[in-house]
């Protein structure tokens, strides 16, 4: 409210009481702009306000608080419970601004270590929805993906994507902390996904420290025995950090004819979308970029992320971002030659299909 005072006429004096009421008589209350009431974020900001600030839109975020809702609500113990909406709401600012837990608990009114409790609350809630959305094709699904890999870099019966990425963390102490740093020098945890070319997570494996090379990290997967037992239906393409195997197809080190030439280029245009999901997922996250969070945590709050990236692909949550931010961080700078039935598997597809 904005107070405007009129010039005072000379009044006479008499009780100071009096003197006051006349004062106030004089004084005109004019009205000022209204400030909206910003405590409720779903009906206080347009949608996309919304999904700049939340990375989600309204319908997905209301869509992921009714099927965390009972892992949120625990027994009072004291105060006043907290709805599950709003600690989900909470988490996704934290998730997508990635700065310190007191800032974000400055907007919700909260302090910096109810904004912990519940990060790590709903990120456990949130990862724990994994195996709902992050499927590695079947064989009635893989028909659909092999065509669209195919029709987007022309390498055939391909189901999949597959390369690593660090996250970035502090240091979690300890005899064991060093193993946790990383080529570059930073301490990270070495993530590896797997993706279809419209970039949707179909495996994620986020538990390896950051000097862990990216072939251990495959080998000892579950979808690596999954793959070799043909549990599972087709084959993937990456990068040289990998070994090249009969159901994972790497770059060749000098291609030299022309059908290997056209193998070398179709290879890496396939492999590219796993390169753009990791740049879109950390652009959409960007607690991604630094996590400052305990180890159990941090390794939830990662397959969280990936769980709401997926679900804003199925909402087709599509806002902005740069799709090639993502730096090729992980080993892919030491070549692997691969096993013999690779090889032979490798030069097949070469001879039959870019001969």
């Amino acid at each position: 409210m904005t107070c405007t005072i009129k010039p005072q006429k000379p009044v006479k004096h008499g009780s100071r009481l009096q003197d006051y009421e006349d004062r106030l008589e004089r004084i005109h209350i004019v009205p000022s702009r209204q400030l909206k009431d910003k405590s409720n974020p779903m009906e206080s900001l347009s949608e996309h306000q919304f999904q700049s600030r939340c990375r989600l839109s309204k319908d997905a975020t209301i869509f992921v608080a009714d099927l965390i809702k009972n892992q949120l609500v625990n027994p009072l113990r004291r105060g006043v419970q907290i709805p599950p909406i709003l600690q989900l709401l909470v988490a996704l600012r934290f998730y997508a601004g990635g700065s310190f837990q007191i800032e974000v608990g400055d907007l919700a009114r909260l302090s910096q270590g109810t904004v912990s409790k519940l990060v790590k609350r709903v990120s456990g809630a949130l990862a724990a929805l994994g195996p709902h959305f992050m499927k590695y094709p079947d064989n009635n699904e893989a028909h659909l993906v092999r065509q669209r890999f195919y029709t987007y870099g022309g390498f055939p019966r391909v189901v999949g994507a597959i390369d690593c990425t660090h996250v970035p963390i502090r240091s979690v102490g300890g005899d064991n902390a060093e193993v946790f740093r990383d080529r570059h020098g930073n301490f990270s945890i070495n993530v590896q996904a797997v993706c279809t070319s419209d970039l949707k997570i179909t495996n994620v494996v986020a538990r390896w420290y950051g000097s862990c090379h990216d072939n251990r990290i495959f080998e000892n997967s579950t979808l690596f025995g999954q793959l070799g037992r043909g549990e599972v239906p087709g084959i993937l393409v990456t990068d040289s950090g990998y070994s090249c195997t009969p159901y994972l197809m790497t770059p060749l080190t000098m291609p030299r004819t022309a059908a290997e030439q056209r193998y070398q280029s179709c290879q890496i245009k396939t492999r590219n979308p796993i390169e753009r999901c990791f740049g879109t997922v950390k652009q959409r996250f960007n607690c991604l970029r630094y996590m400052r969070l305990k180890l159990s945590t941090t390794l939830s709050t990662i397959v969280a992320c990936f769980v709401l990236h997926n679900i804003a692909i199925m909402y087709r949550d599509d806002l902005e971002f740069d799709n090639d931010d993502h730096e090729d961080d992980a080993n892919s700078d030491i070549p692997n030659q691969g096993t013999s039935s690779g090889i032979s598997a490798r030069n097949r597809i070469i001879s039959s299909h870019f001969s």
